[in-house]
């Protein structure tokens, strides 16, 4: 995980071994300061950086972050290839969630492709392939966090989270 994002030059040396203990300590530099728009700006760039490294403590706590940092954001905040996904998205889509039974964690990341997510469902670790289950998210591009290119089209993490809520029409569950 790169430091060299983090605000503040005594922040750029790696935490103490006690805090690097603790789930979440990650992301304490960007919860303590007050919200401005260069530390927003430096949120979006971690978390575009090292997404894939946090672990899931920090990504729920980074979820509630985004309210906080989300006037702040930016397309510049994504890495080259993000960018390309990003700009290629229409305004409205829909993008796709495989999983092992039928809650949906929040800051849950989701695929592009359909192929993709149902490789995410049977794929879970430690989950029962009867459980696997795909979502189909109605999303609006405005509502885009986070972008990855991947080996489909790529996946996305959407503000506010999604939230499984069969009725109001947004998240549905597919035919698995």
């Amino acid at each position: 995980m790169s430091l060299d994002l983090f605000p503040f030059g005594a922040l750029n040396r790696p935490p103490p071994p006690d805090a690097a203990q603790r789930p979440g300590a990650t992301l304490d530099c960007f919860a303590a300061r007050r919200r401005s728009p260069a530390i927003g700006r430096r949120f979006w760039s971690f978390l575009a950086e090292n997404w894939a490294e946090l672990d899931r403590i920090e990504r729920a706590r980074s979820v509630r972050m985004f309210a906080r940092f989300r006037r702040d954001w930016t397309r510049d905040a994504l890495g080259r290839e993000g960018r390309i996904v990003y700009d290629e998205l229409p305004e409205a889509f829909t993008a796709y969630r495989g999983q092992t039974g039928v809650e949906l964690a929040s800051g849950a990341l989701f695929n592009l492709s359909l192929e993709g997510a149902r490789r995410q469902a049977a794929g879970r670790r430690g989950g029962d392939p009867a459980e696997a289950r795909v979502f189909a998210l109605h999303a609006a591009k405005r509502d885009v966090a986070l972008v990855f290119a991947g080996e489909d089209k790529g996946e996305i993490v959407m503000f506010p989270a999604p939230r499984v809520d069969l009725r109001a029409g947004r998240l549905i569950e597919l035919a698995n």
